[in-house]
């Protein structure tokens, strides 16, 4: 048979199959639908098992049709980014038939989807909104197992967040973090969420509960136009639910290792139309991770590690109309107890009181408010300034944190548009802040450091087409405290070429104003040295509206006459002394403090007799200032000083509103209905940054290099070896003069240049705040999700920041600036999702670089990359329940995420919660 028969005949017998085997498949078709609308652009595939086995997408009519399908049973399901998945199960397909299987897809929007209020004051699309904005769903807190909010933010781009233990995170937007940071505006229901006159964010102090969170909205880059002062990172909203759409009572069980337990209640109803009620409270305890050992150093009563709170809220709503709405709110909190650490060390909280009082309104785009947040620290203290014996609150004792302050906020604001194409808002604002420290924390300023807040905006949106919006604002706020009135314009350019693209130019200038802490802070924190005979305090001071300067009225002083202030134990008298800068004048002085530690010091050398006929030699001399010089060190922390010239001392001015001109570029879209991504690339210039709490008055301390060579004449003048000169005189020298950064041999110091203040009388080193000059820095976040097969997704996130340290050679000062931040982060998460049988589950991968974290207790945050799981399950036989475990840091990865922090390893929180 020939070759080409052959081929023929092999044709003819895989037609002969085909043509049967074609006649045997058949097919599912259908319409794709949402509120009756039909829906194009619909992923539609046929699972068979695990297995799809085919896929196609709808028309414009919302018509598909899935082919080729072997007869059985399938389960068909839909996918659209804004809309949630949708599936058919046991559609059934005959040999050579045609199966029909309608689709209807409930609206669940996407992130970019998302319905949102707080980048424009008034409801808008996430994706059109002239701002990078993330949101954090209901749903998504509920199954996530959390402790507080940090957690649900902790991927977030551009959002940092440094866990310091169990419960205590610091949550700030695009760096500039600090120990006590306020930096993220945050916003719930409205109303400040910080503690009032501190204007710190302390999550577990806030009252409202995750059962009760609708959504959390962040919106990155300044928001001053809007929100006024202290917004330059962006805001934190956080929207609890409405009793009128969210009734039934929820009850949560938490339960994980580190003896966490947590019990949660909410309940809400709306007997009428008009009137809706709901209360919520938990209780949370859980023994906090181990402390970094050297960070306990000079505490006098050890840490307690339970970390106890409880709170909860109340609200009233009431609607006389569909268009009005008056809301009642109160909520109150405890934390029984913690560990918070502030920018003078730790603190010991104790059954420190958080409260809020509301009340809102709206007619139509009318709105208005006014809130009062109260504080009561109770009975906490600082751990390194405690006196043995004492419990607070009392004044007397330096270590009790007195804080019974208070802020009232009134805001008004209305809007009104012209036509369809434009819109207006116009808004006032007025904030009252009054500490009441019982002459603790503001100690000599308390009779006179009361602040008041006035702003006012109108802020305007004009759609020019379709395609083109422009956003502008401005805004005017007087502060008290401050000199002049500060500006705040914005501008914001939206291009959407189509439906679900978004391209935007923004400029904003915003501002953040000195705190309490900033303008009137007067607080003895720790001592030199921590144990011992106390020589000098360690004293904060809030920056007066005459600032702080340096006297240059003594004669020989180093630095064109600078003083020092020297302490009694140095010279005798009653009172500190002034004196010129010149340590050569304190040489016995050195000698005496230095006592039997230098002799002992000497005895494996020379003897114990020996070592005492030379000390007593030695400190009967008296060099000058030519003879031996003068090192000015600064105290980094209780181990370490740092060298610093006299030239680097600047006098501190009066506070200046920190000023923030932030240039962005975005672009946020849906593409072919499966890839959702933002990305934000940002350029900034702070002027006057108001700096961490630094230290800026120097100890004076003998020169060791000159020291040693006057030391090793006077033993020669006596006859003592030149072998033996060699070691007696850099080890006396080292002992008395001190090696800059050393941890050992640190030296003696003498005196401290110190300001020419009435309110740093006394040998006290000053801590204290200044504004710096420009600071400019850029960078870029970027947030991505892509929806896979079978109910998988994949999210991305990427931050960076082109710097994040800025020597004290760019900026001045005596210690560099910190970002306090890292310069990348990024993360990795896999999701999935299974609607009809109730199960949802995560993985996460996230890395931090390290960082430098400096204030006046610093460290080295090393880099670390975490994995983060999550498992839920609402069972379809068992209505409201929900069952969920969440793990972070799951290969215990034992890390420090800021100064101060504790060490933080593995977390798992299981949950129980049942709606009914």
């Amino acid at each position: 048979m020939s070759a080409n028969r052959i081929r023929m005949l092999f044709v003819l017998a895989l037609m002969a199959f085909a043509v049967p085997a074609a006649a045997q498949t058949g097919s599912i078709t259908g319409k794709v639908t949402s509120g009756g609308k039909a829906i194009s652009g619909v992923t539609v595939q046929a699972v068979s098992g695990l297995r799809t086995v085919a896929a196609a997408q709808s028309d414009e009519n919302g018509d598909y049709r899935l082919t080729n399908l072997q007869p059985g049973s399938y389960a068909v399901t839909a996918r659209l980014i804004g809309y949630g998945a949708a599936r058919n199960d046991n559609v059934s397909v005959g040999s050579g038939a045609t199966a029909t299987s309608n689709i209807t897809m409930a609206s669940a929007p996407t992130q970019l989807n998302e319905v949102i209020t707080t980048a424009s004051k008034q409801p808008e699309k996430v994706i059109d909104a002239p701002a990078a904005v993330t949101v954090i769903t209901a749903v998504q807190v509920q199954e996530r197992a959390a402790v507080n909010v940090a957690d649900h933010v902790v991927a977030v781009p551009g959002v940092d967040v440094a866990r310091g233990g169990i419960a205590r995170s610091n949550i700030v937007a695009r760096g500039f973090n600090n120990i006590f940071s306020g930096a993220l505006l945050t916003l719930t229901d409205n109303r400040f969420a910080f503690v009032p006159s501190l204007r710190v964010n302390i999550p577990y102090l806030s009252p409202t509960t995750n059962e009760d969170i609708e959504r959390i909205e962040v919106v990155l880059g300044p928001a001053a136009a809007l929100y006024g002062p202290n917004t330059a990172g962006g805001v934190m909203a956080l929207t609890t639910k409405s009793p009128f759409t969210s009734q039934g009572t929820t009850l949560t069980v938490d339960g994980g290792n580190q003896n966490l337990v947590r019990g949660s209640f909410r309940t809400a109803w709306a007997p009428t139309p008009k009137f809706g009620f709901k209360a919520t409270y938990d209780v949370f305890h859980a023994k906090e991770w181990d402390f970094v050992p050297t960070d306990t150093i000079g505490e006098r009563k050890p840490r307690d590690r339970d970390v106890n709170r409880q709170g909860g809220e109340v609200r009233a709503d009431f609607r006389p109309t569909p268009a009005s709405e008056i809301i009642a709110n109160y909520g109150r909190s405890m934390a029984g107890s913690a560990v918070e650490p502030t920018g003078l060390g730790p603190a010991q909280v104790k059954d420190w009181v958080y409260q809020t009082y509301q009340l809102r309104g709206r007619i139509n785009q009318l709105f208005g408010q006014v809130f009062v947040n109260t504080s009561d620290a109770g009975k906490t203290f600082l751990l390194n300034a405690v006196q043995p014996g004492t419990s607070c609150p009392d004044v007397v004792d330096r270590a009790c944190i007195i804080d019974k302050s208070s802020q009232l906020a009134a805001q008004v604001q209305d809007g009104f548009n012209f036509g369809a194409r434009q819109r207006f808002l116009v808004g006032y604002d007025y904030i009252s802040t009054k500490p009441k420290t019982d002459g603790t924390i503001n100690g000599r300023n308390e009779d006179d450091d009361d602040i008041t807040e006035n702003g006012a905006y109108i802020h305007s949106v004009t759609d020019f087409t379709d395609q083109f919006q422009l956003t502008a604002a401005a805004r005017v706020d007087k502060h008290s405290r401050l000199e002049n009135a500060v500006f705040s314009p914005r501008v914001a350019l939206v291009f959407k070429p189509i439906e679900n693209q978004n391209f935007r130019l923004t400029y904003n200038r915003a501002f953040s104003t000195p705190s309490t802490n900033n303008l009137f802070l007067d607080l003895e924190a720790n001592r030199i040295p921590t144990t011992g005979t106390k020589l000098f305090g360690v004293r904060a001071l809030g920056v007066p509206s005459t600032g702080l300067t340096f006297s240059h009225a003594c004669t020989g002083g180093v630095g064109n006459g600078l003083c020092m202030k020297v302490p009694t134990a140095f010279t005798g008298t009653a009172a500190v002394q002034q004196l010129p800068a010149q340590a050569a004048l304190l040489y016995k002085a050195a000698f005496g403090a230095a006592g039997a530690g230098l002799i002992a010091g000497l005895t494996p050398a020379v003897g114990a007799a020996t070592a005492a006929q030379l000390i007593g030699f030695l400190a009967a001399q008296q060099p000058t200032s030519a003879e031996v010089g003068t090192k000015l060190r600064v105290l980094q922390s209780n181990t370490t000083f740092l060298d610093v010239a006299p030239t680097d001392l600047r006098d501190v001015a009066r506070l200046k509103p920190e000023i923030h001109n932030t240039y962005e570029a975005g672009y946020k879209g849906i593409i072919a209905n499966r890839l959702q991504i933002s990305v934000d690339g940002w350029k900034e210039n702070r002027k006057n940054f108001v700096g961490p709490l630094i230290i800026e008055t120097p100890n004076v301390f003998l020169d060791a290099t000159t020291l040693g060579g006057f030391i090793a004449g006077k033993l020669a003048s006596i006859g003592i070896p030149a072998a033996q000169i060699g070691v007696l005189a850099p080890t006396i020298a080292g002992a008395l003069g001190g090696v800059s950064g050393s941890t050992t041999a640190k030296g003696v110091p003498l005196g401290v240049v110190n300001f020419n203040e009435a309110n740093s009388a006394g040998s006290d080193v000053i801590v204290t705040y200044r504004n710096f000059g420009n600071l400019d820095l850029w960078g870029g976040d970027l947030g991505a999700e892509l929806l896979l097969d079978q109910g998988f997704s994949v999210l991305g996130t990427y931050s960076y920041v082109n710097k994040n340290l800025f020597p004290r050679s760019e900026v001045g000062g005596v210690q560099d600036i910190s970002l306090n931040a890292p310069a990348n982060k990024h993360s990795v998460t896999f999701k999935y999702r299974d609607e009809n049988n109730g199960w949802g589950a995560e993985l996460r991968e996230r890395h931090v670089d390290g960082f430098q974290a400096l204030s006046y207790i610093s460290g080295n945050v090393r880099p670390y990359t975490l994995i983060d799981a999550g498992l839920s399950w609402r069972p379809s036989t068992l209505n409201g329940v929900l069952l969920s475990v969440n793990g972070t840091n799951l290969a215990n990865k034992i890390h420090q995420e800021f100064a101060q922090g504790g060490l933080i390893g593995r977390l798992i929180i299981t949950r129980l919660q049942v709606t009914f």
